[in-house]
């Protein structure tokens, strides 16, 4: 007899972080990612989420499954999805791999210590360290408030933070962190633990200080394993340790180093099963940029000597790191992101953390999301998933998966301790009868499917609880005799009973196995049908065929299968044909995309279905849904008739072609000027759109256009056709770009003259693209010329898009090294070049003798100085100029006058 009671008192009063039922039930992670855990061990994807995080985050339920809150590290949201009072401003990190860890104040139902570990990512942006606020979430309705908020315990910390049950009398409980033996910024080589008891939070930690740890990367996860006995570090680019874990004491010991053998070395993600032999890896080859993502996930054996050896690769594929963690339905949940700022609306997960290697059940994309995954889950108190296993094998050993029969008994049993209390539950309910430390169930049914678990009170009451957890699935029994009714829509007659049948259809359960026969003695030589979804019936309208179903336990049924084919008559729709413009006009294929539901509006109040081919309609397989496109076709609907055959009517679908445009994608406007545009002729309708901010603006209904303004415009254009008097539409259009440009404006020429390299560097301004010259031949799109030789210039600038130039005289300065006044009409004068009455007019140039004395004076509008002082002649030598012009240069030099 099974009887179900209602929930007892001690689930009631039991604290929530010794029972650890529905504490870790609800997650929240991701791009609006979450996730919700049933009862029954199921999953549901949560579409309320309001996070947005890279990596870290976390959430708490209470005791019965219900959202409390979660938070990303920084802002806290409560159970309604909105922000909490005064949940902003948190010292977390979205950035950091475990921002956040939220732990119940021991023996009061009302607060909650959310611990942050910060982290930086830019020189702006500094790094609190590890802090805690605190939740009162009996305030503002049941909703919760934030009390008190960033109460510093380090002043710097890696990324990790991961805590356990330390003591069941007092309900204590362990938070651990890395850091620099002195809490600052520093080599990470100590492990702090603070507890968490019923004072609230012991500010003074237990340090486990390791002289040979090097740990320069902080990122990583930190686990305790659900037993409270070891703990992993994954430190990404330094290294990935073990440790053995004293709940008692805090202390850490026994650091051994885990070499990963594989490419992929940089551990990120980790996690232990919940029996606690295995770990779980998930590294990566610490690409950070949006390519070469390579990541994979490993198995290691803790109960080896040599642990790294004991490495199984269990996934290798190109995603990105990510977290692992486990799930209070005894999996381990891993993230699928595709780099550090795209996830996927995935999960993937290891079914069966507890067995060796491959066993183990690596599922990827597992869990479809409605949001997306990142690189973050959110961590809880590990001792929520120490499980013990409620499966005891004929080997002896134990598991905490079942498969069983119909019809068969099962037993549950856990450890049998002396005077302890045995308390059952299937799906959350308790099970009244009975109370011992063994379950057995008779003659099981598909009712006794479902989660079952169990809690221990140990007659100590310092002791903790001991939890347990079995999924049981009782597969069921195939009815004796099944039927198939099949219409005859057969691809050559429909009418002669004879037809194609999918005989797999008859079975929607994937944990039986079908087996087809055409007679009883085939089924004894096992002669089976192969070709089970295309099977054709060999004697008209009607026939019996046999089966053998065999399930994943390996119960084995016999029956027969009846089928019955009715003759199904084909006729043309009495609507339609129906027309689809051509989708791509400027292709030569004619490709239309076809509306079926509009079509099946003709067919008011009736079920209709539409498929491609005859042979998908006999099979009713790749059923055809909203759109359709092809290249026109004629396609069957079928008519659902209750209890009858279907009728089956085709349809004829037709392309149209839609008008082809051909414009050029941009076009230059001179302003001042109008753009005129001629759309191509022979269209029925011509619309010119202007876009203005998010509108489209009708300015034109003419094949041709006067543009005056710059932007962005649409053209659309329409075909009519008058087919069998229905008017068919198809219209295209074509976006292009008005690009304003306009005539250059000149506002500055910086010249550098006088020197070995002299430049010229011009400033235009104004709409458009430009180009440059000093000879009003040869362009440049540069605005800076060198190597110019001293003398007058005429520059010109150019809208390169024909919009007009403009023009401007310029001088570039300088003088001969040398000068030969021998009356040759040769190099006879010395004078400064680039000078003349209109460059420079009232410069002032001295020459002296190399003794300093005044020799000659000249001025820039004459030819130049010939040798002579006072009408004396000069001897061959070198003499010095000085030059002072307008704007307060003073140019001094040197010059030789050879004879």
């Amino acid at each position: 007899m099974k009887k179900i009671g209602t929930l007892l008192l001690f689930l009631i009063l039991c604290p929530v972080y010794v029972s650890g039922q529905g504490e870790a039930s609800n997650w929240y992670f991701g791009n609006e990612a979450g996730i919700r855990f049933n009862n029954d061990g199921s999953v549901t994807a949560l579409k309320n989420g309001k996070l947005n995080t890279f990596e870290g985050c976390a959430a708490i339920s209470d005791t019965f499954g219900n959202l409390l809150f979660y938070t990303d590290g920084v802002t806290v949201y409560d159970q309604t999805n909105e922000i909490m009072q005064n949940g902003g401003g948190l010292y977390g990190d979205p950035s950091s791999t475990q921002s956040a860890l939220i732990i119940p104040k021991p023996q009061d139902p009302n607060l909650y210590f959310i611990f942050t570990v910060d982290t930086t990512i830019s020189e702006t942006d500094p790094d609190f360290g590890l802090n805690y606020s605190v939740v009162d979430i009996s305030l503002n309705n049941g909703k919760g408030a934030v009390i008190q908020k960033n109460v510093n315990l380090l002043r710097d910390c890696s990324e990790k933070i991961s805590a356990v049950l330390k003591d069941c009398s007092d309900n204590s409980i362990w938070v651990l962190t890395l850091a620099a033996a002195d809490g600052t910024l520093g080599r990470l080589n100590t492990f702090y633990a603070y507890e968490i008891n019923t004072t609230g939070v012991v500010n003074t930690p237990v340090k486990s200080t390791f002289d040979d740890l090097f740990v320069n990367d902080p990122r990583g996860y930190l686990k305790l394993s659900a037993d409270g006995t070891k703990m992993v570090s994954a430190n990404v680019t330094s290294g990935l340790y073990l440790y053995d874990f004293d709940a008692t004491t805090g202390t850490l010991s026994n650091q051994q180093r885990i070499t990963i053998g594989t490419p992929y070395q940089f551990a990120y993600g980790v996690e232990f099963s919940p029996n606690s032999d295995y770990l779980y890896v998930h590294s990566s080859n610490n690409v950070l940029d949006n390519s070469d993502q390579l990541s994979q996930l490993l198995q290691y054996d803790l109960t080896e000597t040599d642990i790294s050896a004991s490495e199984v690769l269990l996934d290798s594929r190109e995603i990105f790191r990510g977290a692992l963690q486990m799930a209070n339905n005894g999996k381990i949940y891993r993230t699928i992101a595709m780099n550090y700022f795209q996830g996927t609306p995935y999960l993937g997960a290891i079914n069966n953390p507890d067995e060796k290697g491959t066993a183990s059940n690596y599922e990827h994309k597992a869990v479809f999301l409605a949001g997306n995954a990142t690189q973050g889950l959110p961590p809880f108190i590990q001792s929520f998933f120490g499980k013990t296993q409620l499966v005891l094998n004929s080997d002896g050993t134990r598991s905490s998966i079942l498969a069983k029969c119909t019809g068969e008994s099962f037993r549950l049993e856990a450890e049998e301790i002396p005077g302890a209390r045995y308390t059952w539950l299937k799906n959350g309910v308790p099970i009244v009868v009975p109370s011992g430390y063994y379950l057995e169930i008779a003659n099981a049914d598909n009712d006794d499917s479902g989660r079952y678990s169990l809690e221990i009170t140990q007659p100590n009451p310092s002791a903790c609880p001991i939890l347990g957890e079995a999924l049981v699935n009782i597969l069921p029994v195939p009815d004796p005799v099944l039927s198939i009714t099949k219409c005859d829509l057969d691809i050559i007659n429909s009418t002669d009973g004879i037809t194609t049948i999918n005989l797999d259809e008859i079975n929607s359960d994937p944990d039986i196995l079908f087996y087809f026969y055409e007679s009883i003695s085939n089924r004894g030589d096992d002669i089976r049908i192969n070709s089970t979804s295309g099977y054709q019936n060999t004697s008209i309208f009607n026939q019996t065929l046999y089966y053998k179903a065999v399930n994943i336990a390996g119960c084995e049924y016999l029956g027969e299968i009846q089928l019955e084919v009715s003759p199904v008559t084909i006729e043309a729709s009495p609507y339609g044909p129906f027309y689809s413009c051509d989708e791509i006009s400027n292709d030569e294929i004619l490709l239309g995309n076809f509306d079926l539901e509009a079509i099946a509006d003709n067919y008011a109040n009736e079920e209709i279905r539409f498929y491609e081919t005859r042979e998908d309609l006999a099979l009713e397989q790749n059923e055809l849904k909203e759109r359709y496109i092809s290249e026109g076709a004629t396609i069957f609907v079928r008519l659902e008739n209750i209890g009858q055959c279907p009728t089956v009517n085709t349809i004829e679908l037709v392309v149209t072609e839609s008008p082809v445009l051909s414009l050029e994608e941009s076009y230059i406007l001179c302003l001042g000027t109008e753009l005129f545009i001629n759309a191509p002729e022979g269209f029925n309708s011509y619309k010119w759109f202007l876009q203005i901010n998010n509108r489209e603006e009708l300015i034109s209904e003419n094949r041709g256009i006067n543009l005056t303004e710059a932007g962005n415009y649409i053209l659309e254009t329409t075909f009519i056709y008058d087919i069998d008097g229905k008017e068919i539409l198809c219209e295209n259009s074509v976006n292009f770009v008005v690009i304003p440009s306009s005539t250059p404006n000149i506002r500055n020429v910086n010249i550098t003259d006088f020197s070995t390299n002299n430049s010229i560097e011009i400033e235009a301004t104004g709409e458009g693209l430009y180009e440059y010259s000093i000879d009003g031949i040869n362009y440049q799109s540069e605005d800076i010329f060198y190597n110019i030789e001293p003398g007058f210039l005429t520059l010109t600038v150019r809208d390169a898009n024909g919009c007009g130039k403009v023009e401007k005289n310029i001088s570039v300065m300088g003088y001969p090294k040398f000068f030969t006044p021998n009356g040759d009409g040769i190099n006879d004068y010395w004078q400064i070049t680039g000078i003349n009455e209109q460059f420079q007019a009232d410069a002032l140039i001295a020459i002296f003798d190399r003794y300093g004395k005044f020799v000659a004076q000249i001025n820039p509008g004459e030819e130049g100085w010939n040798g002579t002082s006072s009408s004396n002649v000069l001897p061959a030598s070198d003499y010095w100029f000085n030059l002072k012009l307008r704007d307060g240069r003073e140019i001094k030099g040197h010059f030789t006058l050879k004879r």
